[in-house]
């Protein structure tokens, strides 16, 4: 008797992504259909196997259903990824059919990711910031993520050796390619610069971003409302270690003209003054945390100094001469130490503070909660690494290893997707009061399950579910029962065996 086994419960949880997201169909609209529906294979292997590498994807292709029927060998990915690399245009294409799926008044993370490699064939290979910390050189990569949909959106790369700061021209001009009505864009204190902010407020684009304490004009912002933020009116509704205030400036930008125009010419400096909106926050666990350091350390430096030390780093030495005074009674006389009262409670005036600066008029605490989800674009790189096979470029060209990203980052929208909807269900179980006990019960148990397993171990939870398929007359099939758990979560998620 002829018959076919193939792991079910897996690849239609995955099928079902494809579908739900829109992630096939953009695939399918800005792609051949054969390179669709490889990319569409390579990406689920990669989240179903949490990374596993490419050449044992032929063989895992044997149980499992996937878009591309043929088998995907080593020289059928290797040719997919250099057409991908040469088809700038479908990338393009399709970065900008995700960008038309997002809700309004999008929320825009934008930050980077470094990639080391050993290979001299990467033109954008470059000896600068690792963090990995390998002496390897790196590509940077960087992503645009929605912030509220949970998705990404698109990326780019530039040379390792480039500092983040210098990538927003290039963000900016690629987010002005997509449909997205008036994004508000956010990065960290990596992006901070003047040169940033004016470059947001010359194209009249909103931004968010958090600003060093150590900046002049923004520690004046900071002094200016500390008394407010010892109320408790100022206090976080959602997390009570914080308190925050607003206060509106006229900031003055020098601007350098690449153009003459009027009274202006070209190379010549005039100032523009915008309104900015300066949040100012302190986190007192921070605050107490860092005070109980440097007080720990300046007493192990007190102490080092009454046992006769006399050579430290040079670290050590800047604290030494800053917060320490040393003196003798007489000739000869016993050293003394005491504490620099003056420098030290300076040091720590802007302990704990910490700044969000935008040019978009909101409440405090609403611009605390859109930073706070720009933190979830640090989870999509652990993903991109771990899950996608991203931590080492496995490409010897780099048209080769721009289609292997693209691939990745598809796979990174399966993923983004997939784990809000589980989310989703998450926050649903156990809400609804109308439901029996027995079935509150079933809730609950489906909700801690769900708490105690991550993404993968879900998936692989459902790898056992088989499906096999008889060659008769009557196309007869049999599935592996499931139990009342899993169906329910299943039922939940719209998954339809």
């Amino acid at each position: 008797m002829q018959a076919q086994r193939s792991r079910h419960g897996l690849t239609q949880i995955l099928d079902w992504v494809g579908r739900e997201s829109g992630i096939d169909r953009d695939l399918q609209d800005c792609f051949e259909k054969g390179d669709a529906d490889k990319i569409r294979s390579i990406a689920r292997y990669w989240l179903a196997t949490d990374g596993q590498t490419l050449p044992r994807l032929k063989s895992w292709q044997l149980l499992h259903h996937l878009p591309y029927r043929w088998p995907i060998s080593e020289d059928v990915y290797h040719d997919l990824f250099n057409s991908i690399g040469l088809n700038e245009s479908a990338i393009q294409s399709y970065f900008s059919a995700r960008a038309k799926r997002l809700s309004r008044g999008s929320v825009i993370a934008y930050d980077s990711i470094t990639i080391s490699t050993y290979s001299t064939n990467q033109i954008e290979a470059r000896q600068g910031f690792n963090k990995e910390a390998d002496g390897l050189d790196t590509i940077k990569l960087l992503t645009l993520y929605s912030v509220k949909d949970r998705e990404p959106i698109a990326f780019s790369r530039q040379p390792g050796n480039l500092v983040d700061v210098v990538a927003i021209d290039n963000a900016l001009k690629q987010l002005s390619c997509f449909d997205i009505s008036k994004p508000l864009i956010v990065t960290d204190n990596g992006y901070y610069s003047e040169a940033n902010m004016l470059a947001f407020v010359k194209r009249n684009k909103k931004f968010m971003t958090q600003c060093k304490t150590s900046v002049k004009w923004v520690q004046e912002c900071i002094d200016k409302v500390r008394p407010e933020l010892e109320s408790m009116n100022a206090v976080c509704p959602f997390d009570p270690v914080i308190t925050g205030t607003t206060v509106s400036v006229m900031h003055k930008f020098d601007n350098m003209r690449q153009r003459s125009r009027g009274e202006y010419k070209a190379g010549e400096t005039n100032s523009l003054e915008r309104r900015l909106y300066v949040h100012v926050f302190r986190n007192l666990n921070i605050e107490n945390k860092k005070e109980l350091e440097m007080r720990k350390r300046l007493f192990e430096l007190q102490k080092q100094l009454y046992d006769g030390q006399t050579e430290f780093k040079p670290a050590a030495q800047e604290l030494i001469d800053k917060y320490l005074v040393q003196s003798r009674q007489g000739r000869g006389g016993a050293l003394k130490i005491r504490f620099n009262d003056e420098a030290i409670n300076q040091e720590k005036r802007y302990y704990g503070e910490f700044v969000l600066v935008s040019n978009e008029k909101m409440d405090c605490f609403e611009a605390l909660e859109n930073y706070r989800l720009r933190e979830k674009i640090e989870e999509l790189f652990a993903v991109e690494k771990q899950s996608m096979d991203g931590r080492r470029p496995r490409c010897w060209y780099s048209e080769n290893l721009w289609g292997r990203q693209f691939v990745q980052f598809v796979g990174l929208g399966y993923c983004c997707f997939l784990m809000k909807k589980i989310k989703q269900v998450r926050d649903s179980l156990a809400t609804d009061e109308t439901l029996t006990k027995q079935e509150m019960e079933a809730e609950k148990k489906l909700k801690n399950w769900i708490d105690s397993n991550s993404l993968i171990q879900i998936l692989e939870w459902f790898e056992c579910v088989e499906l096999v398929k008889y060659a008769d007359e009557d196309n007869a099939q049999r599935m592996t029962e499931m139990t009342l758990r899993d169906q329910l979560f299943l039922k939940k998620l719209g998954v339809v065996m």
